[in-house]
C-alpha cells in the first residue's frame, strides 16, 4: 500500500537528487535505487513502487505518483519529459519545492507568535468586558459620574466583537462555498481574471504564471520544436487547467496570424517584459535560451518578493495588537483619571 504525506521539503530534495544522478550519467533505475539508501523506512516502501512501475514498462512520469506531486510539478515533468529535458526539469522542479516549502515555513514562524498574542489579547478583553468595566460603571453610577466617551465606545466595540465574530465566519464560509463552486464552473482563464484582480495576488500570480510558462515553453524551443509544435505539446501535457486554455488559445491566435508578442500583450497574464523577451529572442533566433533564462531571473525576483512580504508581516502584526492592547488599557486608565477628579 501506497503512503501518503510526502513533505513538500521532502520531494523536493529527491527529485533534485534523481535528477543529479541523471545528470551525472545514472539510468532512472539506479537513480531511484541510490536515491532510496538515503530514504527513512517509510518512504523506501515508496522508491519500491517506484521502480515496480518502471519495470512494469509505464512512462516515465507515472512513476512519480507514489510521491503525490502538486499538479503544475506533474505536468512541467511531463513537459521536459517529451523533449528530453527531463534531468534539468527534476532539478529546478526539486528546488522550486524546496523553495515553497522553505516559505512555507517562514510564514509560519512570522504569524504563530503574533497569533498567539492575538488569542491572549482576545482572552483579556473578554476579562476586561465581563468583570473590570462593569464594576467601573457601578462605581460611576454610585458617585453620579458619567463614563469618558471613549471608554463607552471601547464597550461597545467589544461588545460587538461576537457579532463581528460571526459575521467573518460565515462570509469566510460563503467565500469558501463559492470558490469551490468556480473551481468546477468557471472556465480557468476566468478563475485567472477573478484572481488578477486582488492587487496583492497580482504580483505573485504574474511572478508564476510567467516563471511556468517562460521556463517550460523555452525549454522545448531549445529542444528544437517550433513555437507551433511547442504550444501543441504543452496542451496534450498539461492537465486540464489554466496554461492548458492559455496554449489552446495560442495556438488559435497564431493560426489566425497574429504575433506571438501580440498574444501575450493581449491578456494580461504574464509580466509585460515577457513579450519583450520573445520579440527579441525571435530576432536574435534564441528564444529558448532567452526564455529560459528570463524564467530563472523571474524565479529569483518571485523569491525575493516572497521573503520581503513574510518580513513585513509580523510587524504588521505586532503593531495591530500593540495599537488594540493601548486602546484597551486607554479605556480603562481614562475612568480612574476621572474618579481621581471627581474625588
Amino acid at each position: 500500500m501506497i503512503r501518503r504525506g510526502w513533505k513538500k521539503a521532502s520531494q523536493g530534495i529527491f527529485l533534485y537528487k534523481l535528477g543529479f544522478l541523471l545528470d551525472q550519467g545514472y539510468t532512472i533505475n539506479k537513480s531511484i535505487e541510490l536515491v532510496r539508501s538515503q530514504l527513512p523506512q517509510k518512504r523506501r516502501e515508496d522508491a519500491d513502487h517506484m521502480l515496480e512501475i518502471l519495470a512494469s514498462g509505464h512512462s516515465v512520469i507515472e512513476i512519480f505518483s507514489p510521491l503525490q506531486l502538486p499538479k503544475e510539478i506533474v505536468s512541467s515533468l511531463s513537459i521536459n519529459s517529451a523533449n528530453g529535458n527531463l534531468t534539468k526539469s527534476l532539478m529546478e522542479n526539486g528546488t522550486f519545492l524546496r523553495k515553497k516549502a522553505d516559505w512555507r515555513a517562514r510564514l509560519n514562524k512570522a504569524i504563530r507568535y503574533p497569533l498567539f498574542l492575538l488569542f491572549l489579547i482576545v482572552w483579556i478583553a473578554i476579562v476586561f468586558y465581563q468583570f473590570l468595566f462593569p464594576q467601573f460603571s457601578i462605581l460611576f453610577s454610585s458617585l453620579d459620574v458619567k463614563t469618558p466617551l471613549f471608554t463607552k465606545w471601547m464597550l461597545m466595540f467589544l461588545g460587538s466583537m461576537p457579532l463581528i465574530g460571526v459575521c467573518f465566519l460565515t462570509l469566510s464560509i460563503a467565500s469558501w462555498i463559492v470558490m469551490i463552486v468556480m473551481r468546477k464552473k468557471a472556465k480557468p482563464s476566468t478563475q485567472m481574471d477573478l484572481l488578477m484582480r486582488i492587487p496583492i495576488l497580482k504580483q505573485f500570480l504574474l511572478l508564476m504564471n510567467t516563471h511556468f510558462f517562460s521556463v517550460n515553453f523555452g525549454s522545448m524551443l531549445q529542444s528544437g520544436l517550433s513555437v507551433s509544435d511547442a504550444l501543441l505539446v504543452m496542451e496534450k501535457h498539461l492537465n486540464k487547467g489554466f496554461f492548458k486554455e492559455e496554449s489552446q488559445r495560442l495556438q488559435k491566435g497564431l493560426l489566425n496570424g497574429s504575433e506571438l508578442t501580440e498574444l501575450l500583450i493581449e491578456k494580461s497574464y504574464f509580466k509585460s517584459e515577457l513579450a519583450e523577451i520573445v520579440r527579441f529572442g525571435l530576432a536574435h533566433g534564441e528564444l529558448g535560451r532567452e526564455l529560459i533564462s528570463y524564467g530563472e531571473w523571474v524565479f529569483k525576483e518571485l523569491e525575493d518578493k516572497v521573503y520581503s512580504s513574510l518580513q513585513r508581516i509580523q510587524p504588521i502584526l505586532f503593531a495591530g495588537i500593540g495599537v488594540f492592547v493601548l486602546l484597551m488599557f486607554a479605556s480603562m486608565l481614562l475612568p480612574m483619571f476621572k474618579l481621581m477628579e471627581a474625588l
